[in-house]
Protein backbone atom coordinates (compact mmCIF):
# COMPACT_ATOMS: atom_id res chain seq x y z
CA UNK A 1 0.00 0.00 0.00
CA UNK A 2 2.84 2.28 1.01
CA UNK A 3 4.38 1.25 -2.49
CA UNK A 4 1.12 1.95 -4.03
CA UNK A 5 0.73 5.75 -2.56
CA UNK A 6 4.50 6.95 -3.03
CA UNK A 7 4.07 5.65 -6.63
CA UNK A 8 0.28 8.04 -6.79
CA UNK A 9 2.23 10.07 -5.70
CA UNK A 10 5.07 10.68 -8.28
CA UNK A 11 2.92 10.14 -10.98
CA UNK A 12 0.96 13.39 -9.43
CA UNK A 13 4.43 15.19 -9.15
CA UNK A 14 5.48 14.49 -13.06
CA UNK A 15 1.41 15.06 -14.00
CA UNK A 16 2.07 18.46 -12.28
CA UNK A 17 5.26 19.39 -13.55
CA UNK A 18 3.93 18.55 -16.97
CA UNK A 19 1.02 21.09 -16.61
CA UNK A 20 3.44 23.70 -15.78
CA UNK A 21 5.09 23.47 -19.16
CA UNK A 22 2.06 23.26 -21.22
CA UNK A 23 0.90 25.68 -23.63
CA UNK A 24 -0.69 29.08 -22.63
CA UNK A 25 -4.41 29.22 -23.89
CA UNK A 26 -4.78 32.21 -25.70
CA UNK A 27 -8.76 33.25 -26.13
CA UNK A 28 -8.63 35.19 -29.25
CA UNK A 29 -12.12 37.05 -30.53
CA UNK A 30 -12.83 37.72 -33.98
CA UNK A 31 -15.69 38.52 -35.62
CA UNK A 32 -19.37 37.16 -37.12
CA UNK A 33 -18.65 33.27 -38.72
CA UNK A 34 -19.59 34.39 -42.01
CA UNK A 35 -17.31 36.60 -42.34
CA UNK A 36 -14.29 36.58 -44.19
CA UNK A 37 -12.07 37.64 -41.54
CA UNK A 38 -13.32 35.28 -39.17
CA UNK A 39 -12.15 32.96 -41.77
CA UNK A 40 -8.57 34.39 -41.94
CA UNK A 41 -8.71 34.42 -37.60
CA UNK A 42 -9.38 30.58 -37.78
CA UNK A 43 -6.52 30.01 -40.50
CA UNK A 44 -4.22 32.22 -37.93
CA UNK A 45 -4.76 30.51 -35.07
CA UNK A 46 -3.75 26.66 -37.07
CA UNK A 47 -0.60 28.95 -38.35
CA UNK A 48 0.10 29.63 -35.24
CA UNK A 49 -0.36 26.41 -33.40
CA UNK A 50 1.09 25.02 -35.70
CA UNK A 51 4.07 26.85 -35.39
CA UNK A 52 4.15 27.48 -31.66
CA UNK A 53 2.14 24.94 -30.06
CA UNK A 54 4.65 23.95 -27.92
CA UNK A 55 4.40 27.92 -26.23
CA UNK A 56 0.65 29.05 -26.97
CA UNK A 57 -2.90 27.32 -27.89
CA UNK A 58 -4.83 29.71 -29.89
CA UNK A 59 -8.62 29.13 -29.21
CA UNK A 60 -10.91 30.94 -31.69
CA UNK A 61 -13.89 32.95 -30.03
CA UNK A 62 -16.87 34.19 -32.71
CA UNK A 63 -17.74 37.59 -31.38
CA UNK A 64 -19.59 40.59 -32.83
CA UNK A 65 -16.56 42.29 -33.91
CA UNK A 66 -13.81 45.17 -33.16
CA UNK A 67 -16.56 46.83 -30.35
CA UNK A 68 -17.66 43.63 -28.94
CA UNK A 69 -13.75 42.94 -28.64
CA UNK A 70 -12.63 45.71 -26.89
CA UNK A 71 -15.46 45.15 -24.52
CA UNK A 72 -14.79 41.83 -23.70
CA UNK A 73 -10.77 42.39 -23.62
CA UNK A 74 -11.56 45.04 -20.92
CA UNK A 75 -13.78 42.54 -18.96
CA UNK A 76 -10.70 40.08 -19.15
CA UNK A 77 -12.76 37.51 -21.49
CA UNK A 78 -10.52 37.30 -24.27
CA UNK A 79 -6.78 37.49 -24.47
CA UNK A 80 -6.39 39.57 -28.12
CA UNK A 81 -8.65 40.61 -30.54
CA UNK A 82 -9.89 41.17 -34.20
CA UNK A 83 -10.95 44.86 -35.69
CA UNK A 84 -10.61 47.86 -37.88
CA UNK A 85 -7.73 50.01 -36.39
CA UNK A 86 -10.17 53.34 -37.14
CA UNK A 87 -12.17 51.51 -34.12
CA UNK A 88 -8.84 50.82 -32.41
CA UNK A 89 -7.58 53.97 -32.35
CA UNK A 90 -10.55 55.71 -31.40
CA UNK A 91 -11.23 53.74 -28.62
CA UNK A 92 -7.32 54.23 -27.36
CA UNK A 93 -7.81 57.96 -27.39
CA UNK A 94 -11.18 57.88 -26.00
CA UNK A 95 -12.85 59.58 -28.80
CA UNK A 96 -16.24 59.30 -31.22
CA UNK A 97 -18.26 56.79 -29.51
CA UNK A 98 -15.95 56.20 -26.88
CA UNK A 99 -15.98 59.31 -25.80
CA UNK A 100 -15.04 59.29 -21.80
CA UNK A 101 -14.22 55.64 -22.13
CA UNK A 102 -10.67 55.58 -23.24
CA UNK A 103 -8.56 52.23 -23.63
CA UNK A 104 -5.07 53.72 -22.80
CA UNK A 105 -3.55 50.13 -22.32
CA UNK A 106 -4.41 48.98 -25.93
CA UNK A 107 -1.45 47.84 -27.52
CA UNK A 108 -1.05 46.62 -31.66
CA UNK A 109 0.08 43.34 -33.19
CA UNK A 110 -0.36 42.82 -36.64
CA UNK A 111 -2.70 43.91 -39.35
CA UNK A 112 -3.83 41.36 -41.86
CA UNK A 113 -6.19 43.45 -44.25
CA UNK A 114 -5.11 46.55 -45.42
CA UNK A 115 -8.54 46.90 -47.59
CA UNK A 116 -8.17 49.27 -51.02
CA UNK A 117 -10.38 52.54 -50.57
CA UNK A 118 -11.16 53.21 -54.78
CA UNK A 119 -11.82 57.06 -55.25
CA UNK A 120 -13.41 55.91 -58.89
CA UNK A 121 -13.98 58.08 -62.14
CA UNK A 122 -14.79 57.78 -65.35
CA UNK A 123 -11.18 57.99 -67.74
CA UNK A 124 -13.15 61.05 -69.66
CA UNK A 125 -14.79 62.75 -67.06
CA UNK A 126 -11.57 64.64 -67.06
CA UNK A 127 -10.74 64.65 -63.54
CA UNK A 128 -7.09 63.61 -62.57
CA UNK A 129 -7.03 64.52 -58.84
CA UNK A 130 -8.62 65.07 -55.70
CA UNK A 131 -8.76 68.87 -56.25
CA UNK A 132 -10.45 68.32 -59.76
CA UNK A 133 -13.46 67.30 -58.25
CA UNK A 134 -14.49 70.48 -57.22
CA UNK A 135 -18.30 71.20 -58.51
CA UNK A 136 -18.58 67.81 -60.17
CA UNK A 137 -20.78 65.29 -59.62
CA UNK A 138 -19.94 62.37 -57.49
CA UNK A 139 -20.81 59.40 -55.22
CA UNK A 140 -19.09 59.52 -51.94
CA UNK A 141 -19.87 56.32 -50.40
CA UNK A 142 -22.97 54.29 -50.52
CA UNK A 143 -25.57 55.86 -48.97
CA UNK A 144 -25.03 55.51 -44.85
CA UNK A 145 -22.41 53.40 -45.13
CA UNK A 146 -18.77 54.53 -43.23
CA UNK A 147 -17.11 54.92 -46.32
CA UNK A 148 -19.55 57.40 -47.43
CA UNK A 149 -18.70 59.14 -43.57
CA UNK A 150 -15.10 58.72 -43.65
CA UNK A 151 -15.07 60.15 -47.63
CA UNK A 152 -16.84 63.57 -46.70
CA UNK A 153 -14.72 63.76 -43.94
CA UNK A 154 -11.32 63.24 -45.99
CA UNK A 155 -12.99 65.93 -48.74
CA UNK A 156 -13.66 68.71 -45.96
CA UNK A 157 -10.32 68.04 -44.41
CA UNK A 158 -9.05 68.79 -47.88
CA UNK A 159 -11.14 71.50 -48.83
CA UNK A 160 -12.72 70.05 -51.95
CA UNK A 161 -16.30 70.08 -52.75
CA UNK A 162 -18.08 68.35 -54.95
CA UNK A 163 -21.85 68.10 -56.00
CA UNK A 164 -22.37 65.36 -53.64
CA UNK A 165 -24.62 62.67 -55.44
CA UNK A 166 -25.65 60.35 -52.51
CA UNK A 167 -27.11 57.38 -53.62
CA UNK A 168 -26.84 53.62 -52.69
CA UNK A 169 -24.34 51.57 -54.42
CA UNK A 170 -26.02 50.02 -57.70
CA UNK A 171 -27.70 53.42 -58.53
CA UNK A 172 -23.98 55.53 -58.03
CA UNK A 173 -22.63 52.57 -60.58
CA UNK A 174 -25.35 52.98 -63.05
CA UNK A 175 -25.26 56.67 -62.25
CA UNK A 176 -21.08 56.74 -63.59
CA UNK A 177 -22.03 53.98 -66.48
CA UNK A 178 -25.16 56.38 -67.98
CA UNK A 179 -22.39 59.01 -67.45
CA UNK A 180 -24.62 61.38 -65.16
CA UNK A 181 -22.08 60.83 -61.86
CA UNK A 182 -18.67 61.08 -62.66
CA UNK A 183 -17.50 58.48 -59.80
CA UNK A 184 -17.67 57.25 -56.75
CA UNK A 185 -15.86 55.61 -53.33
CA UNK A 186 -15.47 52.06 -52.71
CA UNK A 187 -13.29 49.86 -50.41
CA UNK A 188 -11.96 46.69 -52.12
CA UNK A 189 -9.54 44.11 -51.03
CA UNK A 190 -5.76 44.09 -50.15
CA UNK A 191 -4.50 45.84 -53.69
CA UNK A 192 -7.46 44.74 -55.10
CA UNK A 193 -10.62 46.14 -56.83
CA UNK A 194 -13.85 45.37 -55.96
CA UNK A 195 -16.20 43.19 -57.67
CA UNK A 196 -18.39 45.95 -58.36
CA UNK A 197 -15.91 48.17 -59.65
CA UNK A 198 -13.76 45.79 -61.50
CA UNK A 199 -17.87 45.21 -63.09
CA UNK A 200 -17.95 48.54 -64.23
CA UNK A 201 -14.64 48.56 -65.71
CA UNK A 202 -16.09 45.91 -68.57
CA UNK A 203 -18.34 49.04 -69.65
CA UNK A 204 -16.83 51.69 -69.04
CA UNK A 205 -12.58 53.07 -68.68
CA UNK A 206 -11.75 54.05 -65.14
CA UNK A 207 -9.44 56.13 -63.33
CA UNK A 208 -8.25 56.03 -59.93
CA UNK A 209 -7.60 59.06 -58.06
CA UNK A 210 -4.60 59.47 -55.66
CA UNK A 211 -3.89 61.58 -52.77
CA UNK A 212 -1.37 64.10 -52.60
CA UNK A 213 1.75 63.93 -50.23
CA UNK A 214 -0.21 67.74 -48.97
CA UNK A 215 -3.82 66.22 -48.95
CA UNK A 216 -2.65 62.99 -46.81
CA UNK A 217 -0.70 65.43 -44.21
CA UNK A 218 -4.06 67.98 -43.99
CA UNK A 219 -6.45 64.44 -43.65
CA UNK A 220 -4.14 62.96 -41.06
CA UNK A 221 -3.84 65.96 -38.72
CA UNK A 222 -7.66 66.26 -38.74
CA UNK A 223 -8.30 62.46 -38.76
CA UNK A 224 -5.19 60.51 -37.33
CA UNK A 225 -7.00 57.01 -37.05
CA UNK A 226 -7.39 57.30 -41.34
CA UNK A 227 -4.62 55.36 -42.91
CA UNK A 228 -3.11 55.33 -46.21
CA UNK A 229 -1.17 53.27 -48.75
CA UNK A 230 1.65 53.87 -52.03
CA UNK A 231 0.41 51.35 -53.97
CA UNK A 232 3.38 51.21 -57.05
CA UNK A 233 2.42 50.58 -60.93
CA UNK A 234 0.56 47.79 -61.75
CA UNK A 235 0.38 47.30 -57.88
CA UNK A 236 -3.60 47.46 -58.57
CA UNK A 237 -3.34 45.78 -61.80
CA UNK A 238 -3.47 47.96 -64.98
CA UNK A 239 -3.27 51.24 -62.90
CA UNK A 240 -0.26 53.34 -62.12
CA UNK A 241 1.17 54.48 -59.29
CA UNK A 242 -0.98 56.35 -56.35
CA UNK A 243 -1.57 56.74 -52.72
CA UNK A 244 -5.36 56.22 -51.58
CA UNK A 245 -6.55 55.58 -47.87
CA UNK A 246 -6.92 51.72 -46.96
CA UNK A 247 -8.95 50.42 -44.26
CA UNK A 248 -6.60 48.43 -41.86
CA UNK A 249 -7.97 45.40 -39.90
CA UNK A 250 -5.84 43.79 -37.83
CA UNK A 251 -5.25 42.44 -34.16
CA UNK A 252 -4.60 43.96 -30.95
CA UNK A 253 -4.40 43.05 -26.88
CA UNK A 254 -3.77 44.98 -23.46
CA UNK A 255 -0.42 45.84 -22.17
CA UNK A 256 -1.14 43.41 -19.69
CA UNK A 257 -3.43 40.64 -21.45
CA UNK A 258 -0.62 38.36 -23.33
CA UNK A 259 2.80 38.61 -21.99
CA UNK A 260 6.10 39.26 -24.10
CA UNK A 261 6.73 35.53 -24.38
CA UNK A 262 3.14 34.64 -25.41
CA UNK A 263 3.01 37.45 -27.72
CA UNK A 264 6.43 36.77 -29.53
CA UNK A 265 5.55 32.52 -30.56
CA UNK A 266 2.56 34.52 -31.64
CA UNK A 267 3.78 36.42 -34.23
CA UNK A 268 6.24 33.68 -35.24
CA UNK A 269 3.66 31.74 -35.75
CA UNK A 270 1.88 34.76 -38.17
CA UNK A 271 5.32 35.31 -40.16
CA UNK A 272 6.82 31.73 -40.21
CA UNK A 273 3.95 30.08 -41.11
CA UNK A 274 1.86 31.97 -44.27
CA UNK A 275 0.72 28.89 -45.91
CA UNK A 276 -2.39 28.57 -43.78
CA UNK A 277 -3.25 32.22 -44.12
CA UNK A 278 -2.64 32.58 -47.43
CA UNK A 279 -4.62 29.00 -48.59
CA UNK A 280 -7.93 30.93 -46.12
CA UNK A 281 -7.20 34.76 -47.20
CA UNK A 282 -5.03 34.87 -50.27
CA UNK A 283 -4.56 38.62 -50.01
CA UNK A 284 -2.49 37.77 -46.89
CA UNK A 285 0.05 36.46 -49.32
CA UNK A 286 -0.03 40.66 -50.75
CA UNK A 287 1.27 41.87 -47.60
CA UNK A 288 5.05 42.51 -46.03
CA UNK A 289 3.25 41.55 -43.02
CA UNK A 290 5.41 43.14 -40.42
CA UNK A 291 6.65 46.12 -42.16
CA UNK A 292 3.27 47.01 -43.26
CA UNK A 293 1.96 46.63 -39.64
CA UNK A 294 4.51 48.62 -38.39
CA UNK A 295 3.46 51.11 -41.27
CA UNK A 296 -0.28 50.88 -40.77
CA UNK A 297 -0.28 50.42 -36.63
CA UNK A 298 -1.74 53.58 -35.44
CA UNK A 299 -1.57 52.69 -31.44
CA UNK A 300 1.74 51.52 -29.22
CA UNK A 301 2.47 47.94 -29.76
CA UNK A 302 2.84 45.64 -27.36
CA UNK A 303 5.71 45.50 -25.97
CA UNK A 304 6.51 42.10 -27.01
CA UNK A 305 5.69 42.47 -30.55
CA UNK A 306 8.24 45.61 -30.38
CA UNK A 307 11.12 42.71 -29.26
CA UNK A 308 9.98 40.53 -32.30
CA UNK A 309 10.02 43.32 -34.85
CA UNK A 310 13.49 44.36 -33.89
CA UNK A 311 14.75 40.66 -33.28
CA UNK A 312 13.94 40.45 -37.26
CA UNK A 313 15.56 43.46 -37.94
CA UNK A 314 13.09 46.41 -38.35
CA UNK A 315 13.41 49.44 -37.62
CA UNK A 316 10.46 50.39 -35.04
CA UNK A 317 9.10 53.90 -34.80
CA UNK A 318 8.85 55.94 -31.84
CA UNK A 319 5.19 56.20 -32.09
CA UNK A 320 4.52 52.58 -31.64
CA UNK A 321 7.09 52.33 -28.49
CA UNK A 322 4.89 51.73 -25.77
CA UNK A 323 4.73 53.76 -22.35
CA UNK A 324 5.77 50.57 -20.27
CA UNK A 325 9.59 50.72 -22.94
CA UNK A 326 10.25 54.02 -22.50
Amino acid sequence: MKIRNSLAAICAVFMVAGGAQAADRIAFGTTALKSVHYTYAAAAAKAINEKSGEAVDITVISTGGAVDNLKRIGQGQINMGLGTYATIYQAYKGIGKFEGNAMPNLRGLWVHAPALQAWVVREDSGIKSISDLAGKEFTPGQRGSATEQLAIQMLEAVDVKPELFRASLADAVAAVKDNRSNGYVKAGGTAVLDGTTLELMAFTPIRLLGFTEEEVAKVKEKFPFINFQKYKDNEVENFPAFTSPVQVIGQFALADSLTDEQVIAILEGVVDNPGPQVAAFPSFGKLDVMQDSLNLITIPLHSGAVKFYRSRGLDVPERLIPPEMK
